[in-house]
């Protein structure tokens, strides 16, 4: 016979601004209910510049089936998962995870405040942009991981968050200037914050999860994922430390003045028009 808790020690609770509390086991119940629930109301009264739900997410580690369902077919999520090491075990449990979420749409940087202007680096380095140099639409993948890889017995600081925020993408056809602009952006909803990994085996042991909407929490915590996801990597990068994907470009400086001197030659003199 298996060793389990007994539902004995399973609490739920309603918390005044309206956010649910689970303890006991089985928490991830409650966090996948709450995934399905959120994705139903925002589908159902979609408004016309919605680009619909997203998901960010840090775990120490994801293999639940149910939750990794959910991530999968989301419109848009990025689940960041500490980096694990490479033994043949670990590599097993790695791929049957990425084969989980292989068809996931991911997630637009581009809709993630300070990501914007990042890019992706090319053999390690930072790309070197110019004036005519575009900026690219990175769809940052489903499921990816942060930080350093334990090797042997030296032990590494590790992504240990157990979190997951859900909010709306919208779109916009002006920027803050007011400028004609292609704009998106991610507007936080609810936040779910526990101790349970997203494992399926943290469902029989005793955890808590819980709900809230609360406005200082939420902003808070899209402010911690998103720099958590701005130093991701690909789920199982071939670096051992950390080695973000997203760097900040370098600038052509020549070419940056060149186009500015040419610009400033072309533009009308005041001073001298026709005819004076």
């Amino acid at each position: 016979m298996s060793a389990s808790f007994s539902h004995q020690f399973n609490v739920q609770a309603v918390a005044t601004e309206g956010g649910s509390a689970q303890f006991g086991t089985n928490v991830l119940a409650g966090l996948v209910d709450g995934i399905d629930t959120f994705r139903h109301e925002l589908e159902r009264k979609r408004r016309s510049r919605s680009l619909g739900p997203g998901m960010l997410a840090a775990f120490l580690w994801v293999d639940d089936a149910e939750l990794l369902r959910r991530i999968a077919e989301f419109p848009s999520a990025c689940v960041v998962v500490s980096k694990q090491p490479r033994g043949p075990r670990s590599l097993e449990k790695l791929h049957r995870v990425a084969d989980a979420v292989k068809d996931a749409a991911g997630f637009p940087a581009r809709a993630l405040p300070h990501l914007e202007g990042l890019r992706l680096h090319e053999d390690g380095a930072a790309p070197v942009v110019g004036p005519g140099s575009t900026s690219p639409d990175i769809q940052l993948s489903a499921l990816r991981s942060l930080g350093y890889r334990k090797a042997g017995d030296h032990l590494v600081p590790i992504l240990h968050t157990k979190m997951l925020l859900l909010g709306e993408l919208w779109w916009h056809d002006e920027d803050g200037s007011g400028t004609v602009a292609d704009v998106i952006g991610f507007r936080p909803s609810r936040l779910w914050l526990g101790s349970a990994n997203g494992t399926e085996s943290s469902r029989r042991s005793l955890e808590f999860g819980l709900w809230t909407q609360d406005p200082g929490l939420m902003k808070a915590a899209q402010k911690f994922l998103v720099e958590v996801v701005a130093q991701s990597e690909e789920l199982d990068p071939d670096s051992n430390t950390l080695t973000p994907d997203l760097v900040e470009p370098d600038y052509d400086d020549e070419e940056m003045w060149e186009a500015y001197t040419a610009l400033a030659d072309d533009a009308p003199n005041e001073g001298h028009r026709d005819g004076e």
